[in-house]
Protein backbone atom coordinates (compact mmCIF):
# COMPACT_ATOMS: atom_id res chain seq x y z
CA UNK A 1 0.00 0.00 0.00
CA UNK A 2 1.41 3.40 -1.00
CA UNK A 3 2.43 5.81 1.74
CA UNK A 4 0.49 9.07 2.02
CA UNK A 5 0.35 12.15 4.23
CA UNK A 6 -2.52 14.50 4.99
CA UNK A 7 -2.41 18.29 5.08
CA UNK A 8 -5.05 20.06 7.19
CA UNK A 9 -4.60 23.82 7.46
CA UNK A 10 -6.68 26.75 8.66
CA UNK A 11 -5.78 30.38 9.03
CA UNK A 12 -5.81 31.83 12.55
CA UNK A 13 -9.08 33.64 11.72
CA UNK A 14 -10.99 30.45 10.89
CA UNK A 15 -12.92 28.17 13.22
CA UNK A 16 -10.58 26.10 15.37
CA UNK A 17 -12.67 23.02 14.60
CA UNK A 18 -12.04 23.20 10.86
CA UNK A 19 -8.63 21.50 11.01
CA UNK A 20 -10.09 18.53 12.92
CA UNK A 21 -12.96 18.24 10.46
CA UNK A 22 -10.55 18.25 7.52
CA UNK A 23 -8.39 15.54 9.09
CA UNK A 24 -11.35 13.33 10.03
CA UNK A 25 -12.87 13.57 6.55
CA UNK A 26 -9.60 12.82 4.76
CA UNK A 27 -8.77 9.91 7.07
CA UNK A 28 -12.23 8.48 6.50
CA UNK A 29 -11.96 8.81 2.71
CA UNK A 30 -8.40 7.60 2.17
CA UNK A 31 -7.21 5.48 5.11
CA UNK A 32 -8.35 2.29 3.37
CA UNK A 33 -6.62 3.15 0.09
CA UNK A 34 -3.27 4.40 1.38
CA UNK A 35 -1.01 3.99 4.38
CA UNK A 36 -1.40 7.37 6.10
CA UNK A 37 1.91 7.77 7.90
CA UNK A 38 1.59 11.39 9.07
CA UNK A 39 -0.82 14.31 9.39
CA UNK A 40 0.35 17.90 9.10
CA UNK A 41 -2.39 19.81 10.96
CA UNK A 42 -1.75 23.45 11.75
CA UNK A 43 -3.09 27.01 11.93
CA UNK A 44 -1.37 29.54 9.69
CA UNK A 45 -2.19 31.93 6.87
CA UNK A 46 -2.15 30.31 3.45
CA UNK A 47 0.03 33.16 2.22
CA UNK A 48 2.69 32.68 4.90
CA UNK A 49 3.08 28.91 5.08
CA UNK A 50 5.97 28.33 2.64
CA UNK A 51 8.20 27.14 5.48
CA UNK A 52 5.67 24.50 6.54
CA UNK A 53 5.21 23.38 2.93
CA UNK A 54 8.98 22.94 2.62
CA UNK A 55 8.91 20.83 5.79
CA UNK A 56 6.09 18.72 4.33
CA UNK A 57 7.98 18.17 1.08
CA UNK A 58 11.21 17.28 2.88
CA UNK A 59 9.34 14.74 5.01
CA UNK A 60 7.54 13.26 2.00
CA UNK A 61 10.74 12.85 -0.02
CA UNK A 62 12.73 11.44 2.91
CA UNK A 63 10.04 8.87 3.77
CA UNK A 64 9.08 7.65 0.31
CA UNK A 65 5.61 9.20 0.38
CA UNK A 66 3.72 8.79 -2.89
CA UNK A 67 0.61 10.88 -2.17
CA UNK A 68 -0.08 14.20 -0.45
CA UNK A 69 -3.76 14.69 0.34
CA UNK A 70 -5.56 17.97 1.06
CA UNK A 71 -9.26 18.85 1.23
CA UNK A 72 -8.85 21.73 -1.25
CA UNK A 73 -6.10 23.60 -3.05
CA UNK A 74 -6.13 26.59 -0.67
CA UNK A 75 -5.14 24.27 2.21
CA UNK A 76 -1.76 23.88 0.51
CA UNK A 77 -1.34 27.55 -0.37
CA UNK A 78 -3.30 30.65 -1.32
CA UNK A 79 -0.37 32.05 -3.28
CA UNK A 80 -0.27 31.07 -6.93
CA UNK A 81 3.53 31.10 -7.08
CA UNK A 82 3.87 29.00 -3.90
CA UNK A 83 1.41 26.36 -5.05
CA UNK A 84 3.06 26.19 -8.47
CA UNK A 85 6.46 25.60 -6.84
CA UNK A 86 4.99 22.96 -4.49
CA UNK A 87 3.40 21.18 -7.46
CA UNK A 88 6.62 21.35 -9.48
CA UNK A 89 8.65 19.77 -6.66
CA UNK A 90 6.05 17.04 -6.19
CA UNK A 91 6.14 16.26 -9.93
CA UNK A 92 9.94 16.10 -9.87
CA UNK A 93 9.85 13.58 -7.02
CA UNK A 94 6.99 11.45 -8.30
CA UNK A 95 4.58 12.57 -5.58
CA UNK A 96 0.88 12.68 -6.46
CA UNK A 97 -1.22 15.49 -4.97
CA UNK A 98 -4.84 14.57 -4.28
CA UNK A 99 -7.34 17.42 -3.94
CA UNK A 100 -10.32 15.87 -2.19
CA UNK A 101 -13.13 18.32 -3.00
CA UNK A 102 -12.66 17.78 -6.76
CA UNK A 103 -11.23 14.23 -6.47
CA UNK A 104 -8.27 15.32 -8.62
CA UNK A 105 -4.90 13.54 -8.90
CA UNK A 106 -1.91 15.43 -10.30
CA UNK A 107 -0.20 12.22 -11.49
CA UNK A 108 -1.60 9.34 -13.49
CA UNK A 109 -1.32 5.77 -12.17
CA UNK A 110 1.68 5.37 -14.48
CA UNK A 111 3.42 8.19 -12.61
CA UNK A 112 3.19 10.56 -15.56
CA UNK A 113 1.99 14.13 -15.10
CA UNK A 114 -1.78 14.54 -15.48
CA UNK A 115 -1.67 17.62 -17.71
CA UNK A 116 -5.40 18.32 -17.70
CA UNK A 117 -5.66 18.18 -13.90
CA UNK A 118 -2.60 20.37 -13.40
CA UNK A 119 -4.08 23.00 -15.72
CA UNK A 120 -7.32 22.88 -13.72
CA UNK A 121 -5.40 23.30 -10.46
CA UNK A 122 -3.52 26.29 -11.84
CA UNK A 123 -6.87 27.95 -12.54
CA UNK A 124 -8.21 26.94 -9.10
CA UNK A 125 -5.09 28.42 -7.49
CA UNK A 126 -5.82 31.74 -9.20
CA UNK A 127 -9.36 31.72 -7.79
CA UNK A 128 -8.07 30.88 -4.28
CA UNK A 129 -5.74 33.86 -4.42
CA UNK A 130 -8.50 36.15 -5.72
CA UNK A 131 -10.86 34.93 -2.98
CA UNK A 132 -8.32 35.88 -0.31
CA UNK A 133 -7.95 39.40 -1.73
CA UNK A 134 -11.74 39.79 -1.69
CA UNK A 135 -11.95 38.63 1.95
CA UNK A 136 -9.23 41.09 2.98
CA UNK A 137 -10.99 43.90 1.14
CA UNK A 138 -14.25 43.16 2.95
CA UNK A 139 -12.53 43.00 6.34
CA UNK A 140 -10.74 46.30 5.75
CA UNK A 141 -13.98 47.93 4.68
CA UNK A 142 -15.75 46.61 7.78
CA UNK A 143 -13.01 47.90 10.10
CA UNK A 144 -13.08 51.36 8.52
CA UNK A 145 -16.86 51.58 8.93
CA UNK A 146 -16.62 50.37 12.54
CA UNK A 147 -14.03 53.02 13.41
CA UNK A 148 -15.97 55.72 11.51
CA UNK A 149 -19.06 54.87 13.59
CA UNK A 150 -17.07 55.36 16.80
CA UNK A 151 -15.79 51.87 17.39
CA UNK A 152 -12.34 51.20 18.86
CA UNK A 153 -10.16 48.40 17.53
CA UNK A 154 -7.98 46.22 19.72
CA UNK A 155 -8.35 44.86 23.23
CA UNK A 156 -10.02 47.14 25.73
CA UNK A 157 -7.58 48.92 27.97
CA UNK A 158 -6.92 47.01 31.17
CA UNK A 159 -8.58 43.81 29.99
CA UNK A 160 -6.83 40.52 30.73
CA UNK A 161 -7.65 36.87 30.20
CA UNK A 162 -7.57 34.43 33.09
CA UNK A 163 -5.65 31.17 32.87
CA UNK A 164 -8.72 29.00 32.29
CA UNK A 165 -9.85 31.14 29.37
CA UNK A 166 -6.40 31.06 27.79
CA UNK A 167 -6.22 27.28 28.04
CA UNK A 168 -9.67 26.95 26.48
CA UNK A 169 -8.89 29.32 23.60
CA UNK A 170 -5.52 27.71 22.91
CA UNK A 171 -6.36 24.04 23.41
CA UNK A 172 -4.19 23.20 20.38
CA UNK A 173 -1.12 24.62 22.17
CA UNK A 174 -2.03 22.72 25.34
CA UNK A 175 -2.13 19.46 23.37
CA UNK A 176 1.34 19.99 21.90
CA UNK A 177 2.83 21.15 25.22
CA UNK A 178 1.63 17.89 26.79
CA UNK A 179 3.38 16.06 23.94
CA UNK A 180 6.63 17.84 25.00
CA UNK A 181 6.92 19.63 21.64
CA UNK A 182 9.37 22.52 21.54
CA UNK A 183 8.14 26.12 21.45
CA UNK A 184 9.39 26.45 17.87
CA UNK A 185 7.54 23.32 16.75
CA UNK A 186 4.34 24.44 18.48
CA UNK A 187 4.58 27.82 16.73
CA UNK A 188 4.89 26.02 13.38
CA UNK A 189 2.05 23.60 14.11
CA UNK A 190 -0.39 26.24 15.38
CA UNK A 191 0.71 29.40 13.57
CA UNK A 192 0.71 31.27 16.88
CA UNK A 193 3.28 33.66 18.28
CA UNK A 194 6.13 32.75 20.59
CA UNK A 195 4.63 34.92 23.34
CA UNK A 196 1.28 33.13 23.23
CA UNK A 197 2.88 29.68 23.15
CA UNK A 198 5.18 30.44 26.08
CA UNK A 199 2.36 31.99 28.11
CA UNK A 200 0.16 28.92 27.68
CA UNK A 201 3.09 26.56 28.24
CA UNK A 202 3.88 28.26 31.55
CA UNK A 203 0.29 27.84 32.75
CA UNK A 204 0.21 24.16 31.73
CA UNK A 205 3.55 23.36 33.41
CA UNK A 206 2.61 25.22 36.61
CA UNK A 207 -0.64 23.27 36.80
CA UNK A 208 1.10 19.94 36.36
Amino acid sequence: MDKAIIISRCSTTESKQDVSRQSEELMSNYNGSYQIIKEFSYYKSGTKNDEVNNEILDYAIANGVKHIIASEISRISRKISSFALFLEKCNANGINIIINNYKLHTLLESGEVNGMVQTMLSIASTFASAELRLIKSRLDSGRKKYVKDGGVLGRKKGSTKDAKQLLTEHSDIVKFVKQNQSVRNIMTLTGKSSGTVQKVKKIVLNAA
